[in-house]
């Protein structure tokens, strides 16, 4: 499942999810997209790829190894960000690979990244999907659905070492530092999800 605002030009079978249009002070509204895509998803466990990234040809059968093992964890992938498509020069060294760890170990709810990690379709549908008021911000530096799965509890977090993703750098939209939740945005949202973690974006 691609979402995106056009249709894409490739010859694999897919099933397309147009962006859903704006609203008045949106800049991004990319989470409208991740819920119109949750609302069409037919599967069970929920892969989540962000654009211009690459990854192993067995990362499916990891993710879905892992579900069949622990049906409540949600599992994260590590990766690091080239310049270049022959993965030569190197822009960003993930943090969170460690050598002390293991392959498999416990993480903190933040350390899943939307860009490559696996999620029971079920744990959207648990807290009610994505914040679409966060489609007023530019970056997806605040990942709402973890925070609120953390509070609501029931669902464990960790990160597969084995399952890593290549991703090119593509730059950032004009004025994302501007409109970027790290400034403050995000952190005064967050604040109505010890509340309510429960949104209604989903049914």
């Amino acid at each position: 499942m691609i979402g995106s605002p056009f249709k894409p030009e490739i010859d694999i079978p897919h099933v397309w999810v147009q962006d859903p249009p704006k609203k008045k002070g949106d800049y991004w509204a990319i989470y409208k997209s991740y819920n119109a895509m949750l609302r069409k998803a037919k599967g069970d466990l929920i892969v989540t790829m962000q654009d211009y990234t690459f990854t192993p040809p067995d990362t499916l059968e990891r993710f879905l190894f892992h579900y069949k093992d622990e049906p409540k964890t949600i599992v994260g992938a590590v990766g690091n960000k080239y310049a270049d498509t022959d993965w030569k020069v190197k822009t960003w060294q993930d943090p969170r690979e460690r050598a002390d760890q293991g392959t498999y170990y416990q993480s903190f709810f933040n350390d899943v990244e939307l860009n490559l990690s696996a999620f029971p379709k079920q744990s959207f549908y648990d807290v009610g999907g994505f914040d679409e008021y966060l489609d007023k911000y530019s970056s997806l530096c605040g990942y709402d659905v973890l925070d609120r799965l953390n509070l609501l509890g029931g669902w464990d977090f960790k990160l597969d070492q084995t399952i890593k993703s290549f991703s090119t750098e593509h730059g950032r939209l004009p004025g994302w530092e501007k409109n970027s939740p790290w400034h403050g945005a995000y952190d005064e949202r967050r604040k109505t999800y010890l509340d309510n973690p429960v949104l209604s974006y989903l049914k």
